[in-house]
């Protein structure tokens, strides 16, 4: 086999394959009490980048993402938002959520996977793992969380997280 179409067989497999290999990712956060008081709701604001040097010009990338917690894996249910190129070969965006309230549960993760479209329309999923249905797990339990009394201002800087890939199939 020629080097050349040894390249072209890799490039071939990439564009098949359902996982990238050369991606890599920064999740951050800052959570927030929305009243000082005895109970309130809470919330989080996750920052996540991609970045991927051996996608062509022209890419597009989307998060699929949902809240998990102790019962659940994709609450309320995935949300898909196309993710803005903030750089070359980088993409990144900001999701916003209650974490915690009165009546509900209480999440402790983000659950997410990148989808990314080539300009030929290719597509494939970074999540990891080559699971059928694997994602990613950003754990900001940890966070700290102070208090404001101005509901949806986050205070302090953003907390990196630990990233865990989740096997399922």
């Amino acid at each position: 086999m020629s080097r050349t179409s040894r390249h072209a067989l890799v490039f071939a497999l990439l564009l098949t394959s359902t996982s990238a290999l050369a991606g890599a990712q920064w999740v951050q956060a800052r959570t927030v009490l929305n009243t000082c008081g005895y109970f309130s709701t809470s919330q989080a604001e996750i920052r996540l980048t991609y970045r991927n040097d051996d996608l062509p010009w022209g890419t597009s990338v989307f998060l699929i993402y949902g809240w998990g917690g102790s019962t659940f894996d994709w609450a309320p249910s995935p949300q898909t938002v196309e993710v803005p190129a903030v750089a070359p070969y980088h993409w990144g965006t900001t999701v916003t959520g209650v974490i915690r309230s009165r009546s509900s549960t209480q999440y402790t993760h983000l659950n997410y996977v990148w989808k990314v479209v080539l300009p030929d329309g290719h597509e494939f999923y970074e999540k990891g793992n080559d699971s059928t249905y694997g994602y990613y797990a950003a754990d900001f339990s940890q966070v700290p969380m102070p208090c404001t009394q101005t509901a949806g201002t986050f205070i302090g800087n953003p907390t990196p997280l630990t990233i865990t890939t989740v096997v399922k199939n």
